[in-house]
């Protein structure tokens, strides 16, 4: 599944692509993980840029603390699900902003980091769900999830699930914004976008940290492939044999001299 992605682009790049108003500041983020800001567009407010926390928090919900998966949200089971299912019915949908997203290949004990991109697009836009969750003073605490699909072959090579997130043709962007498009009509969005129409390469596993106020991990060096990575060109050299220093004998003593006062 898609828990890791990035909107690395400038903020006028974002509204370039994206024609709406952004409220709040931007920043841009190349490791954005579960609980960290996304820039969200939803129904409700079609004409602006919101910003989110990554995770849905259910509305009845005691705390807004993930207690478990709510990034991703299976778009086959989606009327299936309590806390899902009530999004899509009253049309909680929304478009999340991105410029590409990471994914994980298992080999043997390692988990190696790939980027996909959308090439010839500075942004582009993953259909999600959104929730409003109010604390006991009345807070808004605004949250979000991607929907996921099947994998198409560029992402299930890598991806072991065979899932990837929902990416929207620029045409269907509205439409997932659409509230009087029926369920059906929205899920039939929820299909693999073209491995034709996307890129991946290796990144270096220091994405694989998440960042924390202690640790911040979002440096745009995230993205770069894993060649420009001084974990990629850093060479392994064997170890050089220790060379033993060869004995010098000692000097014998000079012999005793006459005394020359005796």
């Amino acid at each position: 599944m898609c828990v890791r992605y990035t909107l690395t682009a400038e903020e006028k790049q974002v509204l370039k692509e994206n024609p709406y108003q952004m409220t709040g500041p931007y920043e841009p983020d190349a490791n954005i993980a579960p609980t960290d800001f996304g820039f969200i567009v939803t129904s409700d407010e079609p004409d602006l840029i919101q910003r989110m926390h990554f995770g849905i928090i259910p509305h009845d919900a005691k705390t807004n603390k993930l207690t478990y998966d709510t990034w991703n949200i299976r778009s086959e089971e989606v009327m299936e699900k309590r806390t899902y299912k009530p999004l899509m019915v009253h049309r909680k949908t929304c478009l999340i902003i991105m410029d590409s997203f990471y994914e994980w290949q298992k080999k043997d004990s390692e988990s190696l980091p790939y980027r996909f991109t959308v090439p010839g697009r500075k942004t582009f836009c993953v259909a999600g769900l959104w929730s409003r969750w109010i604390d006991p003073a009345g807070e808004y605490y605004d949250t979000f999830g991607m929907m996921t699909c099947v994998a198409n072959n560029l992402v299930g090579e890598i991806h072991e699930k065979k899932r990837m997130p929902v990416i929207l043709h620029k045409i269907d962007e509205k439409n997932w914004l659409n509230k009087k498009l029926s369920v059906d009509e929205l899920l039939a969005l929820c299909v693999p976008f073209p491995d034709k129409w996307m890129h991946r390469y290796r990144v270096s596993k220091k994405v694989n940290k998440v960042s924390t106020k202690l640790n911040p991990n979002k440096g745009i060096e995230l993205t770069l492939p894993l060649d420009f990575d001084e974990e990629a060109i850093k060479p392994v050299l064997p170890a050089e044999p220790k060379v033993k220093k060869p004995k010098v004998p000692k000097a014998p003593p000079p012999p005793d001299q006459p005394d020359l006062f005796s």
